[in-house]
């Protein structure tokens, strides 16, 4: 690859380059709302006492405003992820059909259940949504938001493991043989751990959007506590989720680093060359800007919403980033020729229009759908 991805590229597989990417970042954005949100929500319920000495120590974690909103929208926010996947997953079929089609096989029961697995998460969800559960004991609690948060970690580890099998052809065989689909330990965590790292400031930027729509809803908070000072624990509850974003993405960047320097080194010098080098430029500049202003955030009182439009923009410019490096990766070690045949094969038999026309329609959908519940939450 001797231009920048995804540049220099045949029409048609850089046609299918470009939309899988942005549709993959669509769905990256909604996936990572819901891991880290479930990962949040289970460690507040382990631990929900809140900080010893805090003016707000009277109320547990649970009942916290940051708790409060993902218990409500998590449900939403898991049907768009999977609404939002439909499309990356049909473009992968398209770009990657052998490594992709051999991935599946070779993982078995595990790639079977994810599904089962998601339709189980989606149903719990909602139970911890409703009212009935704050009358249950603490045990049962903990092993509901334990169970939730285990599911998509599980789901995690399987399109990881997906995604490293499709990649490293050679190991097929070994696969197959043995029944084991984990083929390289530190390659499987680092990457598992970049990606679970990353999804935190995902979730931060959304959540600090809705903790700001909040602001303006505290009356009907009353049921908690009706003494409380509402808007200053959206604001505590915003600094500290901009903190724990922070902290998060310099973790995902240094695994990132780690993870890169577990790959072959055709795969390295694609990525530091012309193909990858400004998509890393890209990453690391929006990563930046990410960090400037979650850095403003946790020390602002009120918050900036002219700081907080920067950092929703370079998130989706720093995922675009890393979506471009990881398909130089993919791309570095697939069989390239097999690549642009199928996308030309693909882009022969049409369905553009129905895919856009149906793109509209779902975006139109998922928009009067948010519309409807702002409209009834409003004051």
């Amino acid at each position: 690859m001797n231009q920048m991805f995804p540049i220099g590229f045949e029409g048609p597989l850089a046609f299918y380059l470009v939309v899988y990417v942005l549709t993959l970042v669509v769905h990256v954005f909604l996936m990572a709302y819901v891991l880290a949100g479930s990962l949040w929500l289970a460690w507040v319920t382990v631990f929900p006492k809140a900080t010893a000495g805090s003016i707000h120590g009277e109320i547990p974690r649970t009942k916290h405003p940051a708790a409060r909103i993902l218990r409500d929208w998590l449900p939403f926010a898991l049907s768009g992820a999977i609404t939002a996947g439909v499309a990356p997953l049909l473009f992968i079929q398209i770009l990657y059909q052998q490594q992709f089609y051999t991935a599946n096989v070779l993982l078995g029961w595990r790639w079977m259940v994810v599904i089962p697995v998601l339709v189980m998460a989606f149903y719990l969800l909602y139970i911890m949504k409703s009212k009935i559960i704050s009358q249950w004991s603490l045990g049962i609690r903990i092993g509901l938001s334990i169970c939730v948060a285990g599911s998509f970690l599980f789901v995690a580890f399987c399109w990881t493991t997906n995604h490293l099998l499709s990649l490293n052809a050679s190991q097929w065989p070994v696969a197959y043989e043995t029944g084991d689909a984990v083929q390289s330990l530190p390659a499987l965590s680092l990457r598992l751990a970049t990606w679970i790292t990353g999804t935190f400031p995902a979730m931060g930027v959304l959540m600090s959007w809705q903790l700001r729509g909040m602001k303006s809803r505290t009356d009907s908070w009353r049921d908690v506590a009706s003494d409380v000072n509402w808007l200053t624990l959206i604001e505590d509850e915003d600094r500290r989720i901009a903190w724990v974003s922070l902290a998060a993405m310099i973790a995902s960047l240094i695994l990132a680093f780690c993870y890169f320097l577990t790959l072959p080194e055709e795969v390295r010098s694609n990525l530091t060359g012309t193909a990858g080098i400004l998509w890393i430029a890209v990453l690391l500049s929006s990563s930046g800007v990410m960090i400037t202003g979650l850095i403003r955030q946790r020390r602002s009182h009120t918050g900036s919403k002219s700081w907080l439009i920067a950092v929703t923009g370079a998130l989706f410019v720093q995922l675009t980033a890393a979506a471009s490096l990881r398909e130089i990766i993919r791309l570095t070690q697939a069989d390239l020729s097999a690549v642009v045949q199928s996308t030309k094969a693909a882009a022969e038999i049409g369905g553009l229009v129905m895919f856009l026309v149906f793109t509209v329609l779902n975006a139109g959908l998922i928009a009067f759908c948010l519309w409807l519940v702002r409209r009834k939450q409003a004051p």
